[in-house]
């Protein structure tokens, strides 16, 4: 039991170091200066769609690359490398680190984003099926109503709702192809249910009739409007 336990305080460590690289910030930096900070902007978060409303789409497109792998990286070594195995329980305390890493990241003063992409990764290290699934009611969803919000709040509730499908299915008919571990199906339940209250000023907004659309450019305050 205290090698599991400190297998688990090392596998939540790094995992949460991991999370907590702040690809959206940086590139602010990158393409901006060093006096540019993408927080003081737009929805005020360091993810790839505040990123494509203030920066663009090819850099929004890098951002989600690497936001996507802070969550399958963490979940990958609690899966494979048997040190952070953890008796099963590695990939809960890795997904919900590298979450928390990417909401709260140490390296820029614990002001991060809404851990939709990292929580993905995690996701699909844990489920694929559910990712799938997930994926499909989001993309659909941005699709026909054009709000991101919505579709990272619709698929948070697929993949609840997967979660528990797959863990009772899973303990009721053993051998079933997408059953999930207890871990995981805590997973599946918490992560998502996280990020959904995480984007609780969008949902405000939405119910105001206010949220931004996918594609809706942020006004740069620097350049004057034309007359």
């Amino acid at each position: 039991m205290p090698n599991i336990i400190g297998s688990l305080i090392v596998t939540a460590l790094i995992s949460y170091l991991w999370g907590s690289i702040p690809a959206g910030y940086w590139m602010g930096k990158l393409l901006r200066g060093k006096d540019y900070d993408i927080r003081d902007h737009g929805s005020r978060k360091i993810g790839a769609t505040n990123v494509q409303r203030t920066l663009g789409t090819g850099p929004a497109l890098i951002v989600l690359i690497i936001d996507l792998s802070k969550g399958v990286g963490p979940a990958l070594l609690a899966t494979l490398v048997p040190f952070f195995h953890g008796g099963g329980w590695g990939i809960l305390v890795a997904g919900l680190a590298a979450l928390l890493g990417h909401c709260y990241p140490i390296f820029i003063g614990f002001k991060g984003g809404r851990g939709v992409l990292t929580g993905a990764g995690v996701l699909l290290v844990c489920s694929p099926l559910t990712f799938l699934i997930a994926a499909i009611t989001t993309i659909s969803t941005i699709s026909i109503w054009k709000y991101v919000s919505l579709g990272s709040i619709v698929g948070g509730a697929t993949a609840i709702i997967c979660g528990i499908i797959f863990y009772v299915l899973g303990v009721t008919q053993p051998g079933f192809f997408a059953a999930v571990s207890l871990p995981q199906f805590l997973y599946m339940l918490i992560a998502p249910s996280l990020i959904i209250i995480f984007h609780r000023d969008n949902i405000g907004r939405l119910l105001a009739g206010k949220e931004r659309k996918l594609g809706q450019k942020v006004p740069d305050p620097t350049v004057s409007p034309t007359k």
